[in-house]
């Protein structure tokens, strides 16, 4: 089933495109609800099972795919990994977390669990945005550490930046984002690759897509990270090292 829905066209000059794939019309329809509260997010269309939505996203390549895990025909986890040579933005949008898993070692952009929220949605559509404008800048090279100096190209500049100039990082799939006081970066390099070569004892992992830099930390307790700029969720799997290290400072 195929339904091409308008949107009224807030963040970028040019429209990203987007396909929603769930078998449930309902929990679709939160979807393209939520997506006709964002300006320049067009949906191409709007399916109720991947086979279906298969030629269409061979066809259109958009920019973002929406769809549910726990769908007949296909899951989404085998659907994702059939199309992994196309550079969709995934998003899966399930009622099932033991699949979060699974999704993030796809490089899955983001994993929503339902019902679908409305904050919960927004944060996950200025995440998009903000990887998409980056991506722009970003190319395929090799980030150097060098005396507490980070350096990278972006464009057909190289950045120099010491590593107590960064508040964090954050992973966004095969790349990781770089947030200083006055300007953010993308890097081609993974989050656990960039970690491993980070001065040793100024920053640390809270969470599967954040580093935090230790001296930037305003406040914190067993749930959050305050860093000034945002506050950061700690990671169920990183509350026992996040604590153990706290309680030795």
């Amino acid at each position: 089933m195929y339904v091409y829905v308008p949107i009224n066209l807030l963040f970028m000059k040019n429209a990203l495109t987007c396909i929603v794939v769930d078998d449930d019309d309902i929990d679709r329809m939160a979807v393209e609800a939520e997506l006709s509260s964002f300006q320049n997010i067009k949906i191409l269309g709007s399916y109720c099972n991947p086979i279906d939505a298969l030629s269409a996203i061979n066809s259109h390549q958009p920019d973002i795919l929406f769809l549910d895990i726990d769908m007949p025909g296909m899951n989404g986890v085998d659907f994702v990994k059939s199309i992994s040579t196309l550079e969709t933005i995934n998003v899966f949008i399930s009622s099932h977390p033991e699949f979060a898993l699974q999704g993030f070692q796809l490089k899955v952009f983001d994993f929503i669990l339902k019902p679908l929220e409305g904050d919960r949605f927004e944060s996950c559509m200025r995440r998009i945005v903000d990887f998409v404008k980056l991506k722009g800048k970003a190319e395929a090279y090799d980030v150097l550490f060098e005396n507490e100096k980070i350096i990278f190209k972006e464009g057909y500049h190289f950045i120099h930046l010491n590593a107590n100039e960064v508040i964090y990082l954050e992973a966004y799939g095969d790349y990781t984002k770089i947030v200083t006081e006055k300007k953010s970066y993308l890097t081609l390099a993974t989050l656990s690759n960039f970690m491993e070569s980070l001065p040793e004892g100024k920053f640390i992992r809270i969470h599967r897509s954040y580093v935090v830099s230790m001296n930037k930390i305003k406040s914190c307790d067993n749930k959050s990270i305050d860093m000034g700029c945002i506050i950061i969720p700690v990671g169920k799997t990183y509350v026992r090292e996040t604590k153990r290290i706290f309680n030795a400072k």
